[in-house]
């Protein structure tokens, strides 16, 4: 979410698998792994995030961006 804030995110702003892997995946190591899962799934969850069928590629909704 920090990286869609910082990015002044509207609703619909994608952050693409390569802003993923640069801005998050390459900062975790292997402990990080489970606790960043459950992140992600209540973001979705709770309807701030989507995420596209490649499992990696975010999306901000209108929720999420109000949460901004």
């Amino acid at each position: 979410m920090n990286w869609f804030k910082s990015s002044h995110a509207q609703a619909g702003h994608i952050m693409s698998k390569q802003d993923v892997i640069s801005a998050i995946l390459k900062k975790l190591d292997s402990k990080q792994d489970r606790p960043f899962q459950i992140a992600m799934d209540e973001l979705k969850h709770d309807g701030l995030i989507e995420i596209q069928e490649d499992g990696v590629t975010l999306i901000l909704t209108q929720k999420g961006s109000e949460r901004l």
